[in-house]
């Protein structure tokens, strides 16, 4: 870990940088869940009131458009219920013109109203007050089937024509229960801009208001046209949330106009709706983080009151641990701090006691030790002049015996005494061998690094031309290790010895070695292609006169590996095989990397 991130491990701060810490992460936890869930709250409040303001918006606003349209609607009803309007209908266009062209010419005192004009029910037109200006519309879209209905009076749907948006109110003309025919009278929708920046100073909350047909296929802000919002017209009443493109999601609530086929829909930003609700969350969280700020601040306070006393015990724990056992902690209260004091104190006295109780313990028993180590060596002398010189004297009496009574002796008893003679001689090599065991124990470590690669090489050349063995060697990169050159070296002379030994029965006789890297620590291998043994045995395969072969099969006595094994353990390592039989064997012992 890069070092200016360790200053952020918990586990590396003080406790007096610690509680400030972990209380701010505590208060900050609960700021942050409880802004959140309050922001949620307010949000999801601002919007029910922005859909429920929109809803009745809309609702005001349907009614104030179909009231005005109702001034609109009813001059042109009246004018279809005049005596020249329907004789001129009956007449197929006949009978009474001027008259009927004089009550359309009424309906023109709106300056907004561009022509009137009289429609049969063939939907053709018959009479217009003016010839310079006619709106090519189909009047299958200007005239709905309910049209037919007598006393049918409303404001039609808009439309485009060049640069400007005109609308139809339309007015059944009746007779006996029956329609003849239709006023329709043409009016140019025209609005400023200042009467637009009104209507949205009544809406608020920087609404739009937009103005569209009943088949929603064309909408309008009272200027221009404009893009068809995405509400569902089966149902068109409830509230709904789109976003236009590169824009701010947006709620929008249309309601149909009354005597119309208008829509109008209201459109508000959610980002404005929700300006309150954001400044609720920012406020909150500044005055969370004034507080939390505030109490990790007071933390640390009280903190210092905890760590003074902590420190003055950790000054005294030091001048312990580097053997100053008159060290004391000078704290007076009775809080658990005081008395934290008082038992390190105490302890203090009974460690400088136990101390020095220790020192005459371990004074005590280096002298043992020391006394013992004279005594194991003396015995170690003891049983090599003792036990060979009994083994010689035998060994030179049979000599004896076969010289002087040779003629004497059958040939059964001569072979007796070649066998006495080499079990004498076997007793003598297994005495020998567990006096070097007994001395590699006891041996102290001389370690140093030792170039593994080299060593091996010449134990092999050694060991081949001594058994003369015809043998492929093939020794890998070694890596070198911290050890005891000595004690290793005879690690290897045990391990290859073995190798030549039970390989030397196979027509190609092959041993490898090498050496890898695992975790804290190198393994070195021999491998070798000889008789191996059978796994479950393995766990007796270190033990001392432990064998998995006859004498007469291979030489042996049966404490190479025993040695190998406590060489290798005092060095902080292990030694293992792996092996099948007749498939060869592979010894492996590890050595600590440092």
């Amino acid at each position: 870990m890069k070092p200016f991130l360790r200053f952020f491990r918990f586990s590396h701060l003080s406790l007096k940088q610690r509680l400030p810490l972990l209380i701010f992460s505590l208060l900050l936890a609960v700021i942050i869940c409880f802004s959140l869930i309050s922001y949620i709250g307010v949000k999801n409040a601002s919007l029910v009131v922005g859909r429920e303001r929109l809803y009745t918006l809309t609702d005001q606003l349907s009614n104030m458009f179909s009231q005005s349209f109702n001034t609109l609607t009813t001059a042109t009803h009246s004018a279809a219920l005049t005596d020249p309007v329907k004789k001129y209908l009956l007449s197929g266009g006949t009978k009474s013109r001027s008259e009927a062209l004089k009550e359309l010419n009424k309906l023109q005192n709106d300056t907004l109203c561009v022509y009137a004009e009289l429609v049969d029910t063939q939907k053709t037109s018959l009479l217009s007050t003016s010839n310079s200006l006619e709106i090519n519309v189909n009047m299958d879209s200007v005239l709905p089937a309910t049209a037919s209905t007598p006393g049918y009076t409303a404001v039609g749907k808009m439309f485009l024509v060049g640069n400007t948006i005109y609308y139809p109110i339309v007015a059944a003309v009746p007779n006996n229960n029956a329609t003849i025919g239709y006023i329709v009278r043409w009016r140019r929708l025209l609005a400023t801009p200042k009467a637009i920046a009104q209507l949205g100073q009544l809406i608020g909350a920087n609404g739009v208001l937009y103005f569209g047909n009943d088949d929603g296929k064309f909408w309008t802000d009272l200027i221009k046209q404009v893009p068809i919002p995405a509400i569902n017209m089966h149902n068109i009443h409830n509230v709904v949330e789109y976003s236009r493109k590169q824009g701010d999601p947006l709620l929008a609530s249309a309601q149909s106009v009354p005597n119309s086929r208008w829509l109008v829909l209201v459109e508000f930003s959610q980002k404005t709706i929700l300006e309150a609700s954001q400044l609720f969350l920012r406020w909150i969280i500044f005055i969370g983080l004034a507080f939390a700020c505030a109490g990790s601040f007071i933390t640390w306070l009280l903190s210092r009151n905890i760590t003074r006393p902590l420190k003055k015990l950790t000054t005294a724990a030091t001048d312990i641990a580097e053997g100053n056992y008159t060290a004391k902690v000078a704290i007076e209260g009775n809080d658990e701090l005081g008395t934290l004091a008082k038992a390190f104190n105490s302890m203090v006295v009974q460690v400088r006691n136990a101390q020095q109780d220790l020192e005459q313990k371990v004074f005590d028993r280096t002298c043992d030790l020391e006394k013992a180590n004279k005594e194991m060596e003396a015995f170690s002398y003891s049983v090599s002049h003792d036990l060979h010189a009994p083994l010689r004297i035998i060994k030179n009496y049979l000599s004896i015996l076969s010289e002087k009574a040779a003629d004497k002796l059958d040939g059964e008893s001569t072979r007796i005494i070649g066998l006495i003679s080499n079990k004498a001689t076997l007793m003598s090599g297994l005495i020998d061998e567990l006096l070097k065991l007994s001395y590699f124990e006891r041996q102290e470590l001389s370690v140093d690094m030792v170039d593994m690669e080299k060593m091996v090489r010449l134990e092999m050349e050694e060991q081949t031309t001594m058994r003369n063995a015809a043998v492929r060697i093939n020794i890998k990169q070694l890596l070198p290790a911290q050890c005891d050159g000595i004690l290793i070296r005879q690690v290897w002379s045990n391990l290859i010895s073995n190798a030549l030994k039970y390989s030397a029965k196979n027509e190609q006789p092959c041993i490898e070695i090498e050496s890898f890297k695992e975790k804290e620590t190198i393994v070195y291998s021999i491998k070798d292609n000889g008789v191996g043994f059978d796994m479950k045995y393995a766990d007796k395969l270190f033990g001392v006169f432990q064998r998995m072969h006859g004498k007469k099969e291979f030489e042996g006595n049966g404490v190479g590996l025993a040695l190998v094994q406590r060489v290798i353990q005092k060095h902080g390592g292990k030694v293992w095989a792996e092996a099948e039989e007749n498939n060869g064997a592979t010894f492996f012992f590890s050595l600590p990397a440092e």
